[in-house]
C-alpha cells in the first residue's frame, strides 16, 4: 500500500498503517509554537502555519502520485523563553523538545518509518531541532529532513514584502497576511501597528527575507513595544495567500527529493544498520 484515504497519520487504524509501503512513505512533523502574537494574531499562529502547509503540501503531493506523504500529529509548543513574559506563551525546555522529538521519532522508526521531514514553523525552535536531528541520526539511526517553511521561499518572501528590512520578523507582513489568508476572522487588524526592530549590531538582522549571520537571544518585553517585530500593516489576504502556496509547493517538491533518496541514504551507523535488517525481515516475513 502506497498511500491512504487520508494525509492525517492518526485518523488510520493500526492495521492501515502496518500497511503502509515505508520505502515510499514520508512522514511531516509540523514543529511551532504558542506563544504571544502582538495584539493581532493568536497564540498558535507558528504551529497553525506549519501545520497547514504541510497538509496542504501532503495532500497535494498525494494528488501528484509523488508518494504517499502522511502529516504526523503537530507539536504544538515550542522553546520560546523570549516570549513568556507575555500571558499566554507556553514554552518547554529545550532538553524537553529535545527528547520529545527524539522519541516520536524511535516510534516511528521502531514501526519502520524512516523518511522525516520536520517542517518548523517558529524560529526558537531552529537551534534545538538542528541539534536533534543529529541525536535522532545516532540514537535512534535515521536522518530526518530539518527546515523551517520560510527558509525554503525567500526568493518569494523578498518579491511579495513591501515592508522595510526588518518588517517580517514575528506577527508581522508575512505572519499576518498568513493569518489573513487562512483565517481572517482571528485576525484584529485594527490593533496591528509597526513595531520594527533594533538592529543590534550590522550582523544580527531580524527578518525572514534576509536574516543576519549573527544569532543573538531576544527578550520581547525589551526588545518589543507590543510583542511584535516588523510591520503588520503592509498584510495582506492576496499577499498570505502567494506566500502558503510558495510554501506548499516547495515541500511537496522537497518530499519527491525525499522519496526518492534510497534507504541507505537516510539509515545511520549500526543502529541505522539494525533497522534495515529488521525491516527487510518484516518485509519477507510479510510477503510469505
Amino acid at each position: 500500500m502506497t498511500g491512504s484515504a487520508t494525509t492525517r497519520f492518526w485518523e488510520l487504524r493500526w492495521n492501515e498503517v502496518a500497511a503502509l509501503d515505508r520505502d515510499k512513505t514520508l512522514i511531516i512533523l509540523p514543529t511551532g509554537a504558542i506563544e504571544q502574537h502582538g495584539h493581532h494574531l493568536p497564540l498558535d499562529t507558528d504551529i497553525f502555519n506549519s501545520s497547514q502547509i504541510a497538509l496542504r503540501a501532503a495532500e497535494k503531493a498525494q494528488a501528484l502520485g509523488v508518494g504517499s506523504v502522511m502529516l504526523a500529529p503537530p507539536i504544538w509548543w515550542g522553546t520560546s523563553p523570549h516570549h513568556l513574559a507575555y500571558p499566554g506563551t507556553v514554552s518547554l525546555r529545550m532538553e524537553t523538545m529535545s527528547a520529545l522529538l527524539v522519541d516520536i521519532a524511535a516510534s516511528f522508526a521502531r514501526h519502520g518509518f524512516y523518511r522525516m521531514l520536520w517542517l518548523n514553523g517558529h524560529g526558537g525552535n531552529g537551534g534545538v531541532l538542528n541539534a536533534t536531528a543529529l541525536r535522532v541520526s545516532e540514537e535512534v539511526g535515521i536522518s530526518p529532513a530539518v527546515v523551517s517553511y520560510w527558509s525554503l521561499i525567500r526568493d518569494a518572501l523578498r518579491d511579495i514584502g513591501e515592508s522595510a528590512n526588518g518588517g517580517m520578523g514575528h506577527a508581522c507582513e508575512m505572519e499576518t497576511s498568513m493569518q489573513l489568508y487562512l483565517r481572517e476572522e482571528l485576525v484584529a487588524m485594527n490593533t496591528a501597528a509597526l513595531d520594527m526592530p533594533r538592529e543590534l549590531t550590522s550582523y544580527s538582522c531580524v527578518d525572514f527575507r534576509n536574516p543576519g549571520p549573527v544569532m543573538m537571544p531576544w527578550d520581547f518585553m525589551r526588545d518589543s513595544k507590543t510583542g511584535a517585530m516588523g510591520d503588520p500593516t503592509r498584510a495582506n489576504t492576496d499577499k498570505g495567500r502567494r506566500i502558503v502556496e510558495a510554501a506548499v509547493n516547495e515541500v511537496v517538491e522537497l518530499s519527491r527529493q525525499l522519496l526518492a533518496l534510497p534507504a541507505a541514504d537516510l539509515h545511520t551507523g549500526e543502529v541505522g544498520a539494525r533497522l534495515l535488517a529488521r525491516e527487510a525481515q518484516r518485509v519477507s516475513a510479510t510477503a510469505t
